[in-house]
């Protein structure tokens, strides 16, 4: 079996690993909380739920980059008031049980070199955005990600409150965000917006955590693709477009050879608005320095 799962009130273990220090990356926690609040999108306010480092409330999911082949020791409280099952888009992982209000501490098994997505899997864990990626390996080189979301506010709403949604509706998101941040806030992302100097690569983690496919376009680069794990025959593309089917995890590398500032987005034209105002949505930049 991949994991280990026990409730615990407190948690006291060893956790066996090395994640290098970098300002592109966050180091592997000893516990997430699962975290019930309103998130603000430029303009709009929803409810939603979070994966946070810390026991208060944040806004934005948490990634982490963790170190190949080595065992690690999770605790995750579920702060919702509902029941939940943590998975992890690797192998033969099962889901695990986390009761509300309650720890819940998980083994992760060593993993191989690549990006592999985490999060709930209830339609209420989807819809109200909790999801991050652990990214593990791939740290010769700095290495950036983008969580991809789309949100509808009243539609969140609808399963915040318990209820069902309408199956038969249109889906139409006023909201697009990369790492849980719309255009331009994203400039202001650490972990996202990628700032490397001419002549140097970089590695690009790529989730789409969100409802709906996603289609980004690089500007001034193509990207060679090192992972796509709904589509393994991608690897090896070089591509400047290219497609992301909800829940994949893609991960490429930017080989930047020339300097300046160069847009990616999405090709969808709604997916580049705040609600519904352009530009904003999911808009990021290439900032390479000379």
């Amino acid at each position: 079996m991949f994991w280990k799962q026990w409730p615990c009130l407190i948690a006291a273990f060893i956790i066996w690993f090395s994640s290098p220090s970098k300002a592109w990356s966050q180091d592997v926690p000893d516990t997430l909380w699962l975290q019930l609040d309103e998130a603000i999108l430029s303009g709009d306010t929803m409810p939603a739920l979070r994966f946070c480092e810390a026991a208060g409330w944040d806004s934005l999911n948490f990634s982490f980059v963790h170190s190949v082949l080595q065992s690690h020791e999770l605790v995750v409280h579920n702060g919702d008031t509902v029941n939940h099952a943590f998975v992890l888009g690797v192998g033969d992982w099962d889901p695990v049980s986390l009761p509300a209000g309650q720890f819940t501490a998980l083994t992760f098994a060593p993993m191989e070199t690549g990006t592999y997505s985490y999060g709930l899997a209830s339609e209420r864990g989807r819809v109200l955005g909790a999801g991050g990626m652990i990214m593990v390996g791939n740290d010769d080189l700095p290495h950036f990600h983008w969580n991809l979301g789309d949100w509808e506010p009243a539609r969140m709403q609808t399963v915040a409150e318990g209820n069902a949604l309408d199956g038969d509706a249109p889906y139409v998101p006023r909201q697009f965000t990369v790492n849980d941040r719309t255009f331009p806030n994203t400039s202001n992302d650490p972990f996202g917006y990628v700032s490397i100097g001419v002549g140097t690569s970089c590695y690009i983690s790529i989730a789409n955590q969100g409802s709906m496919d996603h289609v980004l376009h690089f500007h001034g680069f193509h990207v060679e693709v090192l992972q796509a794990s709904k589509h393994p025959e991608r690897v090896g593309w070089i591509k400047d477009t290219m497609p992301f089917l909800v829940g994949e995890v893609t991960v490429v590398r930017l080989d930047a050879f020339q300097p300046g500032m160069y847009p990616v987005h999405n090709h969808n034209l709604i997916a580049v608005t705040n609600a519904g105002l352009y530009p904003g949505g999911m808009i990021t930049h290439l900032d390479i320095q000379p």
